[in-house]
């Protein structure tokens, strides 16, 4: 490696299980690192990556973090996608004082001095996510996820939401991340058993495409019996049956449709700088700013050691796709526009719930007061009566 380049390794899959929506995420850190070193690089020094594929497997997102550490003197990361992932990198980045960008949203209650969390946190997606669906779906609800932490954190979130609204949760269900027909088949025969209004799904990985075309085949109306879902992402969608995801929800930052000026041209980008023209993803999204802070941030301080460099993080800001967004000293999470939307395929995503100010992170949920947080966002009415 080039000793005038500054380092940094990218610990994201390109194979397993979460390997579709961090090939996103890759390809959002390549396009932000292409732009920065078109640009000069930053201090006259360009910006060198480190690509490595961790499978999807945590102990090689710990390994690979590891070796990086120890054999290329990489002090600034990039990666982890499942929370599972994210807390095997963590022991390593800790003890070699290295600083690890996660750019996927999560389960929140987690504060590490050495972890930029770019991804939204629970009062930046389930609480918008809460409010919408007691108010415009239904006041019952089924939990499906896969059976790692962030799903059961999550559902538990979400559950003390709902229940605190008034709401009843009528079933509960976990699944392994390897879904196979007869576990789509317990979902349904659950689903059908109580009847709820609707359905919060922390699925991830590849198990969302094989649940939602089932739910489809099964015959439900998305539009009175919807799936949402804060880890359903754009490259699922087109990665499912025609008419499988119209009309189910979704929450996130950031959604492929936005019209904002630098939305547009972030989905362009991307699109056209993969083969495949891969859709932008909300976790791409966060992927893509986190490198643009990280250079404000360098070219900041002059230094990549974690001290000199969170300190500058603190006083940059970065107009993202989604929005402008910075990092809160206090938490070191992201300042976040979360948004609401019902999936429409071959058309915008109908934004049902838009912020009318940046979102500050609470990743422990200390200020949630439901008055308040409806006061900061705009709920649009569907006009569909449940």
């Amino acid at each position: 490696m080039h000793s005038k380049n500054w380092p940094v390794g990218v610990i994201m899959s390109e194979t397993g299980v979460t390997g579709a929506i961090e090939k996103t995420q890759i390809a959002a850190v390549r396009l932000a690192i292409n732009e920065i070193n078109a640009a000069g690089g930053v201090a006259g020094r360009l910006i060198e990556p480190a690509y490595v594929d961790p499978q999807s497997t945590p102990k090689l997102y710990c390994d690979l973090t590891r070796d990086l550490c120890r054999d290329r003197d990489i002090r600034v990361f990039f990666g982890g996608h499942m929370s599972s992932t994210r807390k095997a990198m963590m022991p390593v980045i800790e003890a070699q004082n290295a600083v690890l960008f996660y750019p996927t949203l999560y389960e929140g209650f987690e504060y590490s001095p050495n972890c930029i969390y770019t991804g939204a946190a629970p009062n930046q997606n389930s609480v918008p996510l809460v409010d919408y669906l007691y108010d415009e779906v239904g006041k019952s609800i089924f939990l499906v996820g896969s059976d790692y932490v962030y799903p059961y954190e999550s559902n538990r979130i979400v559950a003390d939401l709902f229940a605190s609204k008034g709401g009843r949760v009528l079933d509960e269900l976990y699944v392994p991340l390897a879904l196979t027909d007869a576990h789509i088949k317990t979902i349904l025969e659950r689903i059908d058993a109580c009847k709820p209004d609707q359905i919060y799904s922390t699925i991830v990985g590849d198990g969302i495409v094989a649940f939602y075309n089932a739910f489809k085949e099964a015959g439900y109306n998305p539009e009175t019996k919807p799936i949402s879902s804060q880890s359903t992402s754009e490259i699922d969608v087109v990665r499912m049956q025609p008419g499988a995801a119209d009309g189910h929800i979704i929450a996130a930052p950031f959604f492929n449709s936005l019209e904002r000026a630098s939305a547009k041209a972030f989905t362009q980008a991307l699109s056209a700088s993969t083969p495949d023209g891969l859709p932008t993803t909300a976790p791409a999204e966060a992927a893509y700013f986190s490198v643009h802070l990280y250079a404000k941030a360098l070219a900041l301080a002059g230094a990549d050691t974690r001290n000199e460099l969170l300190a500058a993080l603190y006083e940059v800001e970065f107009d993202a796709p989604q929005g402008p967004v910075r990092i809160d000293r206090f938490t070191n999470h992201a300042h976040l526009w979360p948004r609401v939307a019902r999936i429409r395929e071959g058309k915008p995503y109908e934004i049902v719930c838009k912020p009318t100010e940046r979102v500050a992170p609470d990743p422990f949920l200390v200020k949630i007061l439901s008055e308040e947080l409806s006061e900061s966002y705009d709920v649009e009415q569907t006009g569909t009566e449940f």
